[in-house]
């Protein structure tokens, strides 16, 4: 492989890259939307933290992680919501292991 061809691999890796982040970002906006609706907001909550309790129980995702989405999914809303939707490094990071996958159903239906 050639120097133009590996720098090719490298930008549309990053435009994949790039793309896939913006989706997750996507979702957690939703995430947040529903987290804040008066009517569905603490079932949202509920059926997360339901997913990272069976993340623990079946040893399915790095302890940080579980730790990590445990404690935001306890927050208030509104800090909740801000540690969802921030771009430090673990938010980008905890959005690519997210207990939100359940909202991508429901927007199917």
């Amino acid at each position: 492989m050639n120097t133009e061809e590996v720098i090719e691999q490298r930008r549309l890796a990053r435009i994949g890259k790039h793309q896939s982040d913006d989706r997750l970002v996507s979702l957690h906006r939703k995430a947040v939307e529903a987290l804040l609706n008066q009517q569905d907001g603490e079932h949202v909550r509920k059926l997360a933290l339901e997913r990272v309790e069976k993340w623990d129980n079946e040893q399915l995702c790095n302890p940080r992680y579980v730790k990590a989405w445990r404690n935001i999914l306890n927050m208030p809303v509104a800090s909740m919501c801000e540690s969802i939707l921030t771009d430090e490094p673990d938010g980008v990071s905890l959005r690519q292991n997210s207990p939100f996958g359940f909202l991508l159903h429901e927007s199917a239906r």
